[in-house]
């Protein structure tokens, strides 16, 4: 009998103590998200930056305002595939761009376009190629939650991919390319639908799920608390 209790005595403070750590886990997660969604604001507010990046710029810079000079490349784009909008599944266009006196490319996210019921009708995503200025902030890649492989469609343009990986998109593309995008202004011309929001759960997702950890946490404590006294109970009786 005490060896069972021990083991249920353990068997409690490993549950117990991992409900809690998950519910903490969440309300950590929360605060980044709430980071997040502040840093996105205000990068609004900033003033551009008037050159691209490094690679490993891209962190610091999060979310800031990009102004640059230069051209689309029209032949070769990536159809961001599985991007939902209002209920409805479409793609993301994101277009390489050619600032002026560089010779790194930088894909132009310039927004949402409906997905044809035939997904081998893809839509017509053409742009000019003039000199132009483009505005918009700056973002990382999407990345899955956990690699797959196989995220990029067979040859051709424009090229079809659900989670490109940076270093194959530029084999694909054949020229040194930028590993982030930019998120096309609103008021830009030659764009799609763009509501910029940022693609991961609210901060109140989070605080749910933290209240859900805690309350199993907390049942389980009850559940516990209850057992004793049945079982001091008894051994009293007994």
């Amino acid at each position: 009998m005490t060896t069972n209790r021990a083991f249920l005595m353990t068997l409690f403070v490993l549950l117990f103590s991992a409900l809690v750590s998950l519910g903490l886990w969440q309300l950590r997660r929360a605060d980044e998200r709430e980071a997040s969604q502040d840093r996105f604001a205000l990068g609004r507010d900033l003033p551009a930056l008037t050159a691209p990046l490094s690679n490993q710029g891209i962190e610091e810079y999060r979310y800031r305002r990009l102004e640059l000079r230069g051209r689309y490349l029209s032949s070769r784009q990536v159809l961001l595939d599985s991007m939902i909008h209002e209920g409805r599944a479409g793609y993301h266009v994101l277009t390489p761009f050619l600032p002026l006196n560089d010779s790194r490319w930088l894909l132009v996210n310039r927004g949402w376009v409906e997905a044809d019921p035939d997904r081998r009708v893809l839509p017509g995503v053409e742009v000019g190629e003039t000199i132009r200025v483009v505005t918009g902030q700056l973002d990382a890649l999407p990345r899955p939650g956990l690699e797959l492989g196989g995220s990029i469609g067979p040859e051709g343009w424009p090229l079809v991919a659900l989670f490109p990986n940076p270093e194959e998109l530029e084999e694909r593309f054949g020229e040194p390319l930028l590993d982030y995008q930019l998120l096309l202004d609103a008021e830009m011309p030659d764009g799609y639908v763009r509501q910029w929001q940022l693609r991961m759960l609210s901060p109140e997702r989070h605080v749910g799920y933290a209240i859900q950890w805690f309350s199993l946490a907390g049942t389980l404590l009850v559940i516990a608390v209850i057992l004793s006294l049945r079982s001091r109970k008894f051994s009293a009786e007994g």
